[in-house]
């Protein structure tokens, strides 16, 4: 067992020592003699070995000179490899590793720094690519000397030597702790906002660009990956990093927030001007909505301290072109509406680069790379089962999920085979109960119900003409836009169905959703409507903007004759006016809905049993393109409903139901499910014990109820659909 030297020797005036245990059976020829102690996991330390008497069995070993990611741990020792002690070095070249308290010290420069490594290293041993750290460079802001060449014949990997001439050949900062550690990026989906940073970047670098504005704003949901595309960046190019966030910055008193902006943008100019990097320097700002909020006159009592902050930092941002040209400055928002608009202009952050939800076969990919990555790490034997018909089923019924959700449906999936070896079925029944049991982070932060609905066409009795309607105009445009798009077709916005009451508009609806694997978003005027002004408008954008997060999905919207109204009936104020308002508001989003190539795909369903009440603007093409009358059933339809109702429900052999069906002309679907249901009342009256629901209990329930419609209700629907053929 590997232990640290500073347990057994406090004093710490001897560095590079190894102590070994004794062994009188194997004499170590080794003993006194400059060796490479290499652990099980490949690192190893430069010491010189000596033996210790005592039944000890642990090694106590100096770290000061190893490589990288050395860790005296519970690891062993599993070889000594001498190391031959070379005279004739000429030069050592390193690279310097500091921390941003260096930056703070008087008068550095790279002189001083150059003084201070050599005066440290100059009786060590040392070795090509070990690294040198210490509490007491530490203290001076070194976090670690990487040595990365030596010159001099006796250069050999086999040897060790003492410091001579030294060259410090870069100055780096390292990562950034806020950051994540990324053990494998996931590319799919950040190709083009990397791409783009890649270009800023290499930008900022080049003479023809010094002293413009080159800084960015990454934008993107919650979860999307903005911070690990800012961590694989950095991690790329090595880029020296000034990492600013708002719990590192923010303070209580008035002033201190903006002299801790003032110290880390002078760090920066600080250390570009006086070290001289040959690596790229990025300041990076994250979540910059809690550095530079929108303000308004509500909170303008407490927005002063806010305004200071952004004063402030506008100032750094604007002079950092002039006096320190080659630094890069990128932030990121999950929230851009929330930033202050002057901190959008051009010459800011005039350079938005958007992380856009994930396509579903991006989603496909990232499930499965990080899928692969947990196989790999932890060698669990489950998370082979992951057949390629179920990472499309996940693809699929991931709408609206990020990469967070993602990995945070793979851990929940772990949790729930924790100490369990599932078969395949049982493993896909997992995965399907976690998929139910989550809900994508594009749906937490919001009002608006999202939904992901498993019941189709099946549910649905009879009908078979408006099937076959839907089934052509809208599910075959859906599933084959690509044969849309070569005839200059595009695919439907929105959809009206009409009709009587209880004629099943709503279950079409959702029907349509699980056919058109779409997620559902359903809304009506109570939901909507707000007794503040502005609210009720804001929710309809607040549904649109949800159902782009979750696209490709359909947005509901049930008795749209109560939510909107004709322009000509409203007077301009009251109840008219918010109907107007709200009007306004759906015309404008569903204009705003784009179709075309790599479009996340809204369709926009309306229900009403008043269509003359809508305006004509909601009816014309390219805003409800199809509309589609529900009628009441027929007596195929109503045969094909009871037929249904019998499979939950016990029917007696004596029960016809075609007579039934020939007895309830002008019955809904409502009234033939509230039919049953009365029956089944009836046949509990007459017996609590009767298993069956016998055609006697029809015929009560037949004398005293009556259809719902009549005639010339029904006749007016034909009329409105013969005026809008």
């Amino acid at each position: 067992m590997i232990l640290p030297l500073n347990l057994l020797d406090k004093s710490e005036l001897e560095l590079q020592r190894c102590f070994i245990p004794y062994q009188e059976d194997d004499v170590i020829a080794i003993n006194g003699a400059w060796c490479k102690c290499v652990l099980e996991d490949g690192s190893y330390t430069v010491c010189r070995v000596e033996q210790r008497g005592g039944a000890e069995k642990s090694c106590f070993v100096d770290d000061v000179v190893a490589s990288a990611g050395f860790v005296a741990n519970k690891q062993r020792v599993c070889c000594l490899e001498p190391l031959a002690l070379a005279t004739n070095v000429e030069r050592v070249i390193c690279t310097v590793h500091i921390t941003e308290q260096l930056l703070r010290r008087p008068q550095i420069s790279l002189q001083q720094l150059h003084q201070d490594v050599a005066i440290f290293m100059r009786h060590l041993k040392l070795t090509k690519g070990c690294h040198v750290q210490h509490e007491r460079l530490l203290k001076l802001g070194i976090a670690s000397i990487e040595i990365c060449d030596v010159l001099g014949p006796d250069s050999a990997s086999n040897s060790c030597f003492e410091l001579t001439t030294l060259e410090i050949s870069d100055v780096r900062l390292p990562a950034a702790t806020t950051l994540p550690r990324i053990k494998r990026f996931q590319p799919h989906g950040f190709e083009a906002p990397l791409q783009a940073l890649e270009q800023l970047l290499q930008s900022s670098r080049r003479a023809q660009f010094k002293g413009l504005p080159l800084n960015a704003l990454l934008v993107g949901a919650i979860g999307s990956g903005k911070s690990c595309l800012f961590a694989e960046l950095l991690h790329r190019h090595n880029c020296n990093c000034f990492n600013i966030t708002a719990s590192q910055v923010l303070r209580s008193q008035p002033g201190e927030t903006e002299a801790e902006l003032r110290r880390i943008f002078h760090s920066a100019r600080s250390f570009q001007q006086l070290l001289h990097p040959k690596q790229p320097i990025v300041i990076l700002l994250e979540d910059l909505e809690l550095l530079c909020p929108a303000t308004s006159s509500s909170d303008a009592r407490n927005s002063g301290n806010a305004m200071r902050i952004t004063a402030q930092l506008y100032k750094l941002i604007d002079e950092l072109p002039q006096r320190s040209r080659g630094i890069l400055c990128l932030a990121s928002s999950s929230a851009p509406n929330a930033v202050h608009p002057h901190a959008r202009r051009a010459g800011r952050f005039g350079h938005e680069i958007c992380i856009d939800m994930p396509t579903e076969q991006q989603r496909r990919q990232l499930f499965a790379g990080l899928w692969q990555q947990q196989l790999e790490e932890k060698q669990e034997q489950n998370l082979q089962r992951l057949t390629p018909a179920l990472l499309d089923y996940v693809a699929q019924q991931t709408q609206g999920y990020v990469i967070a959700d993602l990995t945070l449906l793979l851990r929940q999936l772990q949790q729930r085979m924790l100490n369990l070896s599932p078969t395949p079925a049982e493993f896909a029944l997992l995965l399907k109960n976690s998929l139910l049991q989550l809900q994508p982070s594009a749906s937490r932060a919001t009002d608006v119900r999202v939904l992901k609905l498993s019941i189709g066409f099946e549910s649905i009795g009879g009908m078979a003409a408006l099937k076959r309607t839907l089934q052509v105009s809208v599910l075959a445009a859906l599933r084959h836009s690509e044969a849309h798009a070569r005839f200059g077709l595009s695919l439907p916005k929105g959809l009206l169905l009409y009709g009587p009451p209880g004629c099943a508009k709503t279950s079409i609806a959702k029907c349509l959703a699980k056919e058109a694997n779409m997620t559902f978003i359903a809304s009506s005027a109570a939901e909507v409507y707000s007794p503040y002004v502005g609210c009720a408008e804001r929710f309809i954008t607040q549904i649109f903007n949800t159902a782009r997060k979750n696209a490709p999905c359909l947005i509901f919207l049930d008795e749209i004759d109560s939510l909107v109204g004709r322009r000509t009936m409203g007077n301009g104020s009251g109840g008219g006016g918010v109907q107007l308002r709200i009007l306004s508001t759906l015309l404008t989003e569903m204009d705003g809905i784009v179709s075309g190539d790599n479009v996340q795909h809204i369709l926009v369903v309306a229900a009403t049993n008043r269509p003359d009440m809508l305006d004509d603007a909601l009816l014309r093409p390219g805003r409800f393109d199809k509309l589609i009358h529900v009628p009441a059933p027929d007596l195929a339809s109503r045969l094909a409903l009871l037929q249904l109702h019998a499979q939950r429900m016990p029917f007696h052999a004596n029960v016809q139901l075609e007579q039934i069906a020939a007895r309830t002309e002008r019955y809904s679907g409502a009234d033939l499910c509230n039919l049953c249901n009365e029956a089944a009342i009836e046949a509990f009256q007459r017996d609590f014990n009767v298993n069956h629901i016998e055609l006697r209990d029809f015929e009560m329930v037949l004398t005293r109820q009556k259809s719902s419609l009549d005639q010339r209700q029904i006749e007016s629907y034909y009329k409105f659909a013969a005026r809008h053929l």
